[in-house]
């Protein structure tokens, strides 16, 4: 275990004990104020052991490259090399994700199937699919359609509902900014 992960593990500890002997009924702002210090500890705990998994699997020995079959190239353009057992893998990926498991594979340097059982891939994978289910369902399908960018305090409700730490680095400034802005507000 790091410094830093052993420094915000026993941050997270002290502030669940400080939690623990605030009267709730007595004190609910200070409760509340320390249930959320807890969160805002809780996420930068696991965004900590996030690097240090990504430093780990950087630094890993890579495994044997399995031989490539070259497909025709993508929509980008740039040739795309496919495995039967790539192709196979990716039969149950959504075509709007093909691109996001490519890149993490890559990016681990595994293969798409192992990738495809990575339980951080699977975590996206799944987000992303929620995310789709949500936008089809929200969809009118009048009117005009563009992009929207998520707020922070939409960010922040997720979170506080879900606990989900959300993926891009802009988005999880976005909530923290939101949960400063939020504990500032309340003072």
């Amino acid at each position: 275990m790091t410094n830093e992960k052993k420094g915000i593990a026993s941050a997270l500890e002290d502030a669940q004990k400080e939690l623990e002997g605030i009267d709730k009924e007595q004190k609910p702002k200070t409760y509340a104020r320390q249930e959320k210090v807890i969160k805002a500890l809780e996420v930068a705990h696991n965004q900590t052991i996030r690097a240090e998994k990504a430093e780990k699997a950087a630094k890993a020995p890579k495994p044997e490259k399995v031989k490539e079959t070259p497909i025709k190239p993508t929509e980008t353009g740039t040739p795309t090399n496919y495995s039967l057992k790539d192709i196979r893998a990716l039969n149950s990926v959504h075509d709007e994700d093909v691109e996001r498991v490519e890149k993490f594979a890559k990016g681990e340097g595994i293969s798409i199937p192992e990738a495809l059982a990575n339980e951080d891939l699977k975590a996206i994978l799944k987000n992303r699919e929620e995310i789709r289910k949500s936008a089809e369902a929200t969809s009118t399908g009048t009117g005009k359609r563009g992009t929207s960018k998520t707020t922070g305090n939409e960010l922040l409700k997720k979170f506080n509902s879900t606990k989900e730490v959300p993926e891009s680095d802009e988005e999880i400034d976005k909530l923290v900014e939101a949960e400063l802005k939020e504990k500032m507000g309340s003072e």
